[in-house]
């Protein structure tokens, strides 16, 4: 594990420099929002479908992706060099990612009808993250909407997985504490089974125990090469803050748990960034010019999850 960590380690130094290499696409990508925003569609249009047509909105995916990726990286890097969350970038992060998934969500329950086949593996694997962010942040509204999609999909294979198992625990988890227990792994020998059977336990060696075995995995699946296929990891977000533990960890306590002051050599102090109250949505007034344009286009994220 030591030369494990120490290559982690290495890569986490370098992360702080991600948010400049990334800037000129979303400065780009910024161009892209304000075209939909002025004439209320994408550059490419739409495609044509007989059976159910798209609206313009429907083909929205990097004009949201590359926004939502640069404010986590962004945010990643802060918390690399000061070991704090920003959580007005990771609030943005957070926005951007929502409303691309009640796209995703509203695509994908009608695939089938348009398309005669099921959407498999068609919803990016890192999107869990974006369900683990809303529990920390406390939006459970956020939260629960973007379950619904993993709950429609998850065991139907509509996320595109890779050999990593993190991804398959946050959807898991979110189910088995706020979801009504309803799903089950779709992966043979799934390596967090325990963890979800006693994610309520009051033994805080054993508590301490789940989450080194999280970040411990966090981190060999970063400090791994392309080829062992951890792709949610093998980008330039979503690789050094701990999603998963940190998921738990709140989870825990917005029940009323003790939680054991956990540190880890990865990550620092995981427990000191545990919030006690929801985190008010940081305003990007390109965002909030986009959602204006999608309601006058007949987009309700609440209407269209009913």
């Amino acid at each position: 594990m030591d030369k494990i960590l120490e290559k982690f380690l290495r890569k986490r130094k370098l992360t702080i420099k991600n948010p400049e290499k990334y800037r000129k696409v979303y400065i780009n990508n910024t161009k892209e929002l304000n075209f939909y925003i002025e004439q209320g569609e994408t550059k490419r249009g739409i495609p044509s479908n007989d059976k159910l047509p798209f609206f313009n909105w429907e083909v929205l995916n990097t004009e949201l992706s590359i926004p939502r990726n640069y404010y986590e990286m962004d945010a990643q890097a802060s918390f690399v060099d000061d070991n704090l969350l920003d959580l007005g970038k990771l609030s943005i992060c957070l926005t951007y990612g929502y409303h691309l998934l009640m796209i995703e969500n509203y695509n994908l329950k009608r695939f089938t009808h348009r398309f005669s086949r099921e959407p498999l593996r068609l919803v990016s694997p890192t999107s869990v993250f974006q369900l683990s962010i809303a529990v920390i942040l406390h939006n459970n509204e956020y939260a629960c909407q973007i379950y619904t999609l993993f709950q429609a999909g998850y065991m139907k294979h509509w996320v595109n997985r890779s050999k990593s198992h993190i991804g398959d625990f946050i959807i898991l988890l979110f189910d088995k504490v706020e979801g009504g227990n309803t799903l089950k792994p779709i992966v043979d020998d799934f390596a967090y089974q325990a963890i979800l059977d006693n994610w309520d336990s009051t033994d805080l060696t054993e508590v301490t125990a789940f989450l080194n075995q999280l970040c411990d995995d966090q981190v060999a699946q970063v400090a791994s090469p392309p080829s062992k296929m951890f792709f949610e990891f093998d980008n330039m977000n979503w690789q050094f803050t701990p999603y998963a533990a940190l998921m738990l960890l709140t989870l825990r306590a917005q029940h009323g748990l003790e939680n054991p002051d956990f540190e880890h050599p990865g990550f620092g102090n995981v427990t000191s960034l545990l919030l006690t109250q929801p985190v008010a949505p940081k305003k990007d007034e390109v965002l909030e010019q986009l959602v204006v344009k999608l309601h006058e286009q007949g987009f309700d994220e609440k209407a269209l999850l009913a």
